[in-house]
């Protein structure tokens, strides 16, 4: 269940749908531990987690998996062209 803001340095409590963004994140756990080799076995098994920003941090936040990590980066603004 989603409770807050996944801006950790965001305190907003998730109340409503009406503002901020919500995210679906297919999360695929890493197969290789630290420096070794990857492990053997089946498959690993993928989960779906929902992530929500509030509206402040939506406006200039986006969340991206980064190493199997759900992490906050700003977003891309791209210039307007001329």
């Amino acid at each position: 269940m989603i409770s807050k803001c996944a801006n950790p340095e965001c305190s907003a409590r998730f109340q409503y749908l009406r503002e901020g963004r919500l995210f679906r994140m297919e999360i695929v756990p890493d197969k290789t531990a630290a420096g070794s080799a990857p492990i053997s076995g089946p498959k690993p098994i993928r989960h779906v987690e929902h992530y929500w920003l509030c509206g402040p941090c939506s406006r200039a936040l986006t969340l991206v998996l980064d190493k199997g990590q759900v992490v906050a980066v700003p977003v891309k603004i791209q210039a307007a062209a001329s």
